[in-house]
Order: C-alpha cells, then sequence, then structure tokens
C-alpha cells in the first residue's frame, strides 16, 4: 500500500509528472484530455493527479476579490472631495459573507498594507491597527500572501515593524462561543497586535509591538479621579499615544456604533452612556461619531481620536479604512457629513457602493 498520509507525500508518485500536469492544467489551460495525449499517459491518471496535486497542497487556489470598477468611479467622485485618494470596491458578500463580507475586505485591505510596508523607505516601518473581525481577516490574508511570496517576506525582512493599537481598552480575558448573547469577545486593538506580531515573529521578522493594558478600574473610576490623578494616569501611556500617532501606516475597520451588541457591551464595561440627540451613526476604534460624522468626546478611552486621524490623512501618512455589509451604509454616509474623512484608502462592497450610487443619482435627480 501506498505510504501517504492526507497531505504527505506517495512515495508511488512521479512528482515530476504531477507537477507538469499541474503546470499544464492550471497555469497553461489544457484539457484533461489534451494533457494525456500531450504527455501519453491515460486521462484517469490525469484526473488522479490534479487531485493529489491538490490534497497534497502542491496546487493552493487563490482567490483575488475583482474590482468593481464602475462602482469604484461613482465612489470617487463622492469620496474625492473628503480627502480619500484611493477606492476600492470589491464583489457583495454572498450567504454567511452577507453581513459583513470580512473575507472579499480583508484580502484586498491586505494588499494594500503589503504594499504600503513594502513601498515604505525607512529600516522601521509602524502600524497603527484598530480592531474588529475584518481586520483579523485583513491579517489572516495578508500572512497568505507572505507564505505565498517569499520575495515580498525577504523585503519586509529587512525592516523592523514596530506595531501599536489605536486604543487602549481590552479585557484581560477573551472569550470566543462562549455565550449566545455575546459570541465573541470583541476583537481589541491589543489583541490584534500581539496576535499579528507573533505570527510575523515566527516568519523570522524583526517585530516591536505595544501593547499597553490599563485596567478596567482605570476607566471605571477614571469620572471620580480628581483633574491630577487623572492626568498622573493618563501620562503613563503618554509615550504609546505620541508613537501611535506617528505611524507610517494606520489600519482602520469602521463599526455600526451601538447597534452592536458587542460595542455596547464595551460601553457597558466602560460605564458610559451616550446620549446625543443626533444619534449615535458608527464608531472607529471604539470612538463613536454621530449621524454628522462628527466625533463624540470619548475622555475615557486612550486612544488615537478621530479627529486626529482626519488630520494624519491630509498628509502622505496612509490610513487604509474597510467596511462593508448594506448595514454600514449609514455610518459611511454620517462619515461623509465631514469636511475630512479620517481615511484616505477606502475599502468597502458592492452592497455599500451600490446604496451610497443610488443616493448620489438622486441627489443629482434634484439638483436637475
Amino acid at each position: 500500500m501506498a505510504t501517504r498520509s492526507r497531505r504527505g507525500q506517495n512515495h508511488r508518485t512521479d512528482y515530476g509528472e504531477l507537477v507538469e500536469v499541474a503546470r499544464l492544467y492550471f497555469r497553461s489551460g489544457a484539457t484533461q484530455t489534451e494533457i494525456a495525449d500531450a504527455l501519453s499517459i491515460p486521462q484517469a491518471r490525469v484526473s488522479r493527479l490534479l487531485r493529489q496535486a491538490e490534497d497534497e497542497e502542491i496546487v493552493q487556489h487563490v482567490i483575488f476579490p475583482p474590482p468593481l470598477n464602475r462602482l469604484k468611479s461613482a465612489m470617487m467622485r463622492r469620496f474625492e472631495a473628503k480627502g480619500v485618494r484611493e477606492v476600492r470596491v470589491v464583489p457583495r458578500g454572498v450567504g454567511a459573507s452577507a453581513d459583513k463580507n470580512e473575507e472579499n475586505l480583508g484580502a484586498i485591505t491586505a494588499e494594500y498594507l503589503v504594499d504600503a510596508l513594502v513601498d515604505h523607505s525607512g529600516d522601521t516601518v509602524s502600524v497603527c491597527m484598530a480592531c474588529g473581525n475584518t481586520l483579523l481577516s485583513v491579517i489572516t490574508h495578508f500572512m497568505e500572501r507572505l507564505r505565498r511570496q517569499p520575495s515580498v517576506l525577504e523585503e519586509l525582512k529587512r525592516k523592523t515593524i514596530v506595531l501599536y493599537p489605536l486604543s487602549l481598552y481590552w479585557e484581560p480575558t477573551l472569550r470566543f462561543h462562549i455565550d449566545t448573547e455575546y459570541p465573541s469577545t470583541s476583537i481589541y486593538p491589543s489583541a490584534l497586535v500581539v496576535y499579528l506580531a507573533m505570527r510575523l515573529m515566527t516568519l523570522g521578522c524583526k517585530v516591536i509591538a505595544h501593547a499597553p493594558q490599563p485596567p478596567l478600574d482605570f476607566y471605571r473610576e477614571l469620572d471620580s479621579m480628581s483633574d491630577d490623578e487623572r492626568v498622573r494616569q493618563v501620562t503613563k501611556y503618554k509615550d504609546y499615544l505620541e508613537g501611535a500617532k506617528a505611524a507610517d501606516i494606520f489600519v482602520l475597520g469602521i463599526g455600526t456604533g451601538q447597534h452592536d451588541l458587542r460595542y455596547r457591551r464595551v460601553l457597558d464595561d466602560l460605564a458610559i452612556e451616550l446620549t446625543n440627540e443626533r444619534g449615535m451613526a458608527g464608531e472607529i476604534g471604539y470612538q463613536p461619531f454621530d449621524s454628522d460624522g462628527q466625533f463624540v468626546d470619548f475622555s475615557k478611552l486612550i486612544a488615537v481620536t478621530g479627529d486626529e486621524l482626519s488630520k494624519v490623512s491630509q498628509g502622505s501618512t496612509k490610513v487604509i479604512a474597510a467596511a462593508g455589509g448594506a448595514g454600514k451604509t449609514a455610518a459611511i454616509e454620517a462619515l461623509l457629513n465631514r469636511d475630512r474623512l479620517p481615511f484616505n484608502v477606502f475599502v468597502t462592497d458592492e452592497a455599500i457602493a451600490e446604496q451610497l450610487d443610488g443616493q448620489s443619482d438622486a441627489l443629482l435627480g434634484n439638483v436637475w
């Protein structure tokens, strides 16, 4: 019998033949019949070798969501005036991906992140990350790309990568799939920083990761502190804040704010009740913004603020934001009421772009 596990090697296989079959089929587009004729082997053998090539991960399928150029052009007409330099529109999510479309957004945002890291001219490059499942998907696709492209990995190994969380809030205990009301802990910025640092470390990259963690009691007791004590406590994290604000690259997600169960839990943990007649339209890095796109004073949160992101976005720093799923359209609409958006690269999906494009057409119709 063959001595092969599911992904191990079959010592009876002619791997030269297998690789050639795979190249002809997947790269040259030859049919199985054409390959069989060209190599003078049975078609059944071609079929078996192709299955084996996938089983042993000799052939690995990579899915690149294509850009939807018509919608991209429509989005640029609205976003360029707000300081955005690049827009990418990916296909809508379907089925389980319909809500947030994390896979498509993650794949393309990871592409921007890789390019920004490689293009940075210095020996040290710093990245500041927000939170959420979409950014977790970005890290997953980012690592897959480094694994597929050794030349890119070698370029990154020549740099020191410094990682910062956008905000410091996170729980000391992470829970996933434990209860039904909150299916998972929020994917905190510091947790993402540590996770990405560990993944890069295993590939031999030089990494410095900052993930300070003020205790929850700090946030709960902040209101009752004297002014002097509050300043003293916040000063502990001043160096972090200065480094985070000066990052070379920012990667952001955009949340639906109080409409998200996990975000409401964050507000509960911080003993914060947000009341505003204009309503909370969304959040970036736990920082809420209202229906006019204005960030609400959230002094309890130690973070790079939304208004600071808007200023940073006007310079050469690349500030990449990703958001998908029709449920986030209202949050994007609110941000578009700002003079300047808190990002200059926007990765979104068909669901949001079509809704915004429809509203843009309606506005033009009203003008005429």
